[in-house]
């Protein structure tokens, strides 16, 4: 039993699509994915460590929704500090180490993402697309401007809400699957998953 919140699953469930995804690219020069370093972050690395499995579906579908031709993946959330930053870090590093979708880079939530020419795939930390209240189409398609693709961020303590990935799904954006963190407050801690 891990007793460290952040240790015992930043990933706890990565819920989305049962359909299988999209054949991943070929792998590059030589196939297997390559033996990286872990990052010199302390979170991120021991996130890596705990719940490889999680990280590579997660992958997986990243690279899958590139090889379909969408750019831009999103990583969204509902409020600050639930974990996108440290998402898109650890993504960014178990992609680059899989070596399937070289080229690709990372954004933040501050860059243009409409305006910048996407001439390679890009996973952006998007910021907070579903605040607390009602879902605003015309705001949401402000924020999601230039996305083609999602990955949703909640905390365990929140439900999930279908109208999330409703409203994205009718401004054209896929939504890849749900990535759950946990929080201070989660009545779960210290439970082992």
């Amino acid at each position: 039993m891990i007793s460290d919140p952040v240790d015992q699953a930043f990933l706890a469930r990565f819920i989305g699509p049962t359909a299988a995804p999209a054949e991943s690219p070929p792998p590059v020069a030589g196939g297997e994915p390559r033996a990286e370093p872990l990052p010199s972050d302390p979170v991120v690395a021991r996130l890596l460590a705990k719940c490889p499995g999680q990280w590579t579906l997660l992958a997986e579908r990243v690279e899958a929704a590139w090889a379909g031709g969408d750019r831009l993946v999103a990583i969204a959330g509902r409020t600050r500090g639930e974990g996108r930053s440290t998402l898109v870090r650890g993504l960014a590093h178990v992609l680059r180490a899989r070596g399937r979708c070289s080229g690709f880079r990372t954004l933040a939530a501050g860059d243009r993402i409409a305006a910048d020419p996407l001439d390679r795939p890009a996973l952006v930390d998007a910021g907070i697309w579903f605040p607390p209240g009602p879902v605003h189409r015309g705001r949401l398609a402000r924020a999601a401007s230039g996305c083609q693709a999602a990955v949703l961020v909640r905390r365990a303590s929140e439900p999930p809400c279908p109208a999330h990935e409703a409203a994205l799904e009718t401004l054209g954006i896929r939504v890849l699957g749900e990535v759950e963190t946990f929080s201070a407050a989660d009545p779960r801690e210290g439970v082992s998953s």
